[in-house]
Order: C-alpha cells, then sequence, then structure tokens
C-alpha cells in the first residue's frame, strides 16, 4: 500500500487498544495521529494482567518478550479466588496464568516502535473536546492543549480514551447501562524493601456481602491492592482509620504486618466508580469507538484491558482489509467491527454483573456456592477448557518487532 493513498487516522487515547492499533497500522503504512490527554504514559492504576488470549499475538510480534527482557513483564502468572482468606476455590475454566505486565512500559513500547516510521505521531498533554462535522461526518476534534485550543483534522476518527470520553456524549449515541453494587479503591504499597514477601499470583479473596479484595504485585517492587465493599468508598479512601479497620482484615498473614506500617496518609490511592455500560452504536459517520470507550467494564476479572487489546486487533483487520482492497472507510467497515467484537463484550458484561450480585452473598453462602460448583466442575469435567466467553482473534497484519526499521 502506498502511504499517499492511506487515510489520515486519528486515535483518541494512548492507551493499550489505542496504541496496539496505532502499532498495526503505522507498520502497514498508514499515518496515524494518536491524542493523549495526559503529559507521559505515568498515570491512574490500570489493569496489568495479560491473559492467555492476547498472549499468543503478543509473543508472536516479539512484544511480551522484549517486555520480559526489560524487567517490565512477569509472565507464567496464576489468578487465583479465594472465600474468605484461605480457601482455595474452582472456576469454571479452571486454572488460569497470565502475564502480568507494567502497562506505562507496554505503552512505551509501543510508541517507541511507531516512532521508527515518519508518518506516526503522538501529542501527549492534548483533549479531545468535540466533534466537528461537515455534512453529518466527522472530519476533525476541537482539542485542547496548554490552556490553547486547537483542530485536529483527519480522515477516520477512533476514539480509544476509555470510560471518562467525552467523546461519547458529543456525539449524543444511547447507552445501555448495567446497575453494579459497589465501588472500589485501589492502593499500591511500596516493598523495595522486602520483594521477597510480594505474591507470585494474583489473588482475589471474597469476604461475602459485597467485600472483596485482590493482590498483586507490579514489576517495580510495588504490591497493587484493589478493595471493593458497599457503601461510600470514594468517603473511605479519605478516612485513614476507617480505611485500616476495613482493610487490614482482608490482607494476607504474611503482607498484614507491612501493610499496617505502611498503610498511612501518603500510600497511593485511587478511587473508581464500577460502571457495566455500553454503547448501542459504537459509530458515527467518520468516528469509531472501541474499548472501554465502546463497553465500559468492571474490573471485575481483569477483563477491561484484554477485550480492548482485542478491539484493536479485529479494528486493524477490518480497517486493512478495505484498505487492501480499495475501499473507504466507512459506516460499513465499522459496522463489521462491531459485529464481530460486540458479542463477546455483552456475554462478558453480563457474567460480571452476575459475579457482582454472586459476592454480595454472605460469606457462607459463598462458601456453599463454590461447593456445588466444584462438585459440578469435576463430575462435567469442564475445569480445564480454558478462559469462559473469551473470543480468540488473530492479526492479520501484524508485523513482528524483528522486520522492523531500525
Amino acid at each position: 500500500m502506498s502511504q499517499t493513498t492511506n487515510p489520515q487516522v486519528v486515535i483518541v487515547g494512548a492507551g493499550p487498544a489505542g496504541l496496539l492499533l496505532a502499532y498495526q497500522l503505522v507498520t502497514n503504512g498508514v499515518p496515524v495521529r494518536v491524542l493523549e490527554r495526559h503529559p507521559d504514559f505515568e498515570r491512574e492504576f490500570r489493569g496489568e494482567f495479560l491473559q492467555p488470549a492476547v498472549l499468543g499475538t503478543l509473543e508472536q510480534l516479539g512484544i511480551l518478550p522484549l517486555l520480559a527482557e526489560r524487567k517490565l513483564a512477569f509472565p507464567d502468572v496464576e489468578r487465583r479466588l479465594f472465600v474468605g482468606k484461605t480457601r482455595r476455590v474452582m472456576v469454571p475454566g479452571g486454572k488460569e496464568r497470565g502475564s502480568l505486565i507494567s502497562q506505562a512500559g507496554l505503552l512505551g513500547l509501543l510508541h517507541e516502535l511507531c516512532g521508527r516510521f515518519p508518518h506516526y505521531q503522538l501529542d501527549f498533554g492534548t483533549t479531545a473536546l468535540q466533534t466537528l462535522r461537515e455534512n453529518g461526518q466527522v472530519v476533525a476534534l476541537k482539542t485542547r492543549r496548554e490552556g490553547t485550543e486547537g483542530r485536529v483534522d483527519g480522515d477516520v476518527f477512533i476514539d480509544c480514551s476509555g470510560r471518562n470520553s467525552g467523546l461519547r456524549k458529543d456525539v449524543g449515541i444511547q447507552t445501555e447501562s448495567n446497575q453494579i453494587p459497589a465501588d472500589v479503591v485501589w492502593l499500591r504499597f511500596d516493598f523495595s524493601d522486602a520483594p521477597e514477601l510480594l505474591p507470585e499470583s494474583l489473588d482475589v479473596h471474597m469476604f461475602g456481602k459485597g467485600v472483596v479484595a485482590v493482590f498483586h504485585r507490579t514489576t517495580r517492587s510495588r504490591l497493587q491492592v484493589a478493595y471493593s465493599a458497599p457503601g461510600d468508598l470514594g468517603g473511605l479512601r479519605k478516612n485513614l482509620p476507617e480505611l485500616r479497620r476495613q482493610l487490614l482484615p482482608t490482607v494476607p498473614e504474611k503482607l498484614r504486618p507491612h501493610l499496617e506500617a505502611k498503610l498511612d496518609e501518603n500510600t497511593e490511592t485511587q478511587f473508581l466508580r464500577v460502571v457495566v455500560d455500553r454503547l448501542e452504536r459504537w459509530h458515527v459517520p467518520g468516528l469509531l469507538f472501541l474499548g472501554d470507550a465502546a463497553h465500559t467494564m468492571s474490573p471485575s476479572g481483569g477483563q477491561g484491558l484484554n477485550l480492548a487489546l482485542r478491539d484493536s486487533i479485529v479494528a486493524a483487520n477490518h480497517l486493512l482489509d478495505a484498505l487492501r482492497a480499495g475501499q473507504p472507510i466507512d459506516e460499513r467497515v465499522f459496522q463489521k467491527i462491531q459485529d464481530e467484537r460486540r458479542p463477546e463484550a455483552d456475554q462478558i458484561q453480563a457474567m460480571q454483573t452476575r459475579v457482582h450480585r454472586m459476592v454480595m452473598a454472605p460469606m457462607f453462602v459463598e462458601h456453599l456456592m463454590f461447593t456445588v460448583l466444584g462438585v459440578v466442575l469435576k463430575l462435567s469435567k469442564k475445569a480445564s477448557q480454558g478462559s469462559q466467553g473469551v473470543t480468540r482473534v488473530d492479526m492479520r497484519y501484524g508485523i513482528p518487532v524483528a522486520q522492523l526499521p531500525r
């Protein structure tokens, strides 16, 4: 494909979906400009568990080996589920092993690789405010950078900016939402003084009546904790004595003395409002939504990151299919992308909603449910069939890192 025959693609959001999509397009000769409202990749708490359904693709591209070489990924990490602190339980799909990565490291690497091509541009500190249209077609975005408003023109616009996308409201597409009974407080603790205590697995503990705590390490010798419970977690985050009272009893015994000492007013925290919603239609003329911008996921199961990556793979497949065939990138192409990706997003959101209802049960009921589930799984021999509801997608135009120009 000649660069002069390719459209200018503008991607809003330099997250995993946006930059993996940029990588696929740029390495196939398509000009891409990415707009990112943050000043760098070091931002709020993020999902960092890559599931098997995307690991193979990143392995084949050579991206995962590079992350591991730079000590920005932990391979072969198991996700484990517990009722209470110690009772490990079986789940549909059996054991799941993936990789814990540094999301900032992944984004930095994708940006570095895309930067080898002159037709790639990333604008940090640039917020997309609203769409500008001609004859109903999105032809540009109104932006703000360092307090100054501007305009970014393009031929195709793709919004990968996540759940807080301002363009969602701007285009006025109807949103379907599911009510979720609890939010999340994320915390990070520096364990550089005791890295041997960091868990080798990603552990989810359920304590009944909506109380859930998740513990996993990061690539920077930190412990990341997600605490979910009914009530005002935004207020809890600011009330250190009450936060200590609620959180510390959920912490595994070997970690508790260290968290007790480290949990203070300087602890890194973030409040996350849990939302499960989806756009009725993922596109308008000239603009496509992907990832959380199209279907906002609960953090349950770490699905948001993995679905967003699969969205970008499918989107690149269809965009490049059309370009190779000399066809325009229009709503017919966008609809093909939605048609392929929406069923999995809907299925996983339905599963997340069921899981949230299940964790609201008292702990003795959870014990009973998982006892029955364990028997059913053993009898049906389904415990080794892999992740439930996950769709594998193939990257048709993936160019391995080893084949890129230096």
